[in-house]
């Protein structure tokens, strides 16, 4: 009854995002980009407000969002704005977690790998990557580096042995063989993940008001269970935080 109550100020303090949808962008791919539109558009529903989500490299959403142009980046880590090369002075983090994702190496079939995976066993060899993930470029050594601009391109490489492995989401990476049977027979998935962290959702700074309301929005769908079910739909694993 009292977040009920809460939710009905919140609401009333609102009058000027009512019938409003907010643009996001992202660098990330389906899934887990299916997954967070879907988390984000439920959570500001009860302001009225709907969702679009744009699909573009991750440079290109940190200067979009940043200048006011997109109204927020759909997902980063936790410490982005600290660890970003780009200005995002304008950024706001959303302090609710969507998602926990795991960073997995990917290799043709019948490589063997050392273990445990580490990021230095990885710098042994040329990695490809999607192009805007800074996370992986703090880790991977310049020399190293193959950048790409689509998850596919970055599966093909390996899969034309024009690189030693690549590294991405475990979920985009799992959708992608799942609906490619040539590349699901050449490549596979190296366990365990690399790393894992919480993705989180930024707004530009104009939409400061709403963070405090996204963020009620977000606990709220937690502890009903919406995250948990709708990452079993699109077999991604639910926050945590």
């Amino acid at each position: 009854m009292h977040y009920i109550f809460t939710l009905f100020l919140l609401l009333m303090s609102l009058p000027a995002l009512a019938d409003q949808k907010l643009v996001f962008a992202t660098h990330t791919r389906p899934p887990l980009s299916l997954y967070l539109k879907e988390v984000i558009q439920e959570a500001l529903s009860p302001y009225a407000i709907t969702v679009e989500v744009i699909e573009m490299p991750g440079s290109r959403v940190i200067a979009e969002v940043n200048n006011g142009d997109v109204d927020g980046d759909l997902c980063r880590v936790e410490n982005f704005i600290e660890i970003s090369d780009d200005d995002t002075s304008n950024y706001l983090r959303v302090n609710e977690a969507m998602v926990l994702t795991e960073i997995v190496l990917i290799t043709l079939a019948n490589k063997s790998v050392i273990q445990p995976i580490t990021w230095d066993s990885i710098n042994r060899g040329k990695v490809a990557f999607q192009r805007g993930s800074k996370t992986i470029r703090m880790h991977v050594d310049t020399k190293n580096r193959v950048a790409l601009s689509t998850s596919l391109q970055v599966l093909e490489m390996v899969a034309n042995n024009r690189v030693d492995s690549a590294i991405m989401f475990d979920a985009v990476a799992k959708n992608l063989l799942d609906s490619s049977p040539e590349l699901n027979k050449k490549l596979t998935i190296q366990k365990p993940a690399v790393t894992a962290f919480h993705l989180f959702a930024y707004l530009n700074k104009k939409h400061a008001g709403l963070v405090p309301k996204l963020e009620m929005s977000l606990k709220e769908l937690k502890k009903n269970g919406f995250l948990e079910k709708t990452a079993a739909k699109y077999q991604v694993i639910p926050a945590t935080l």
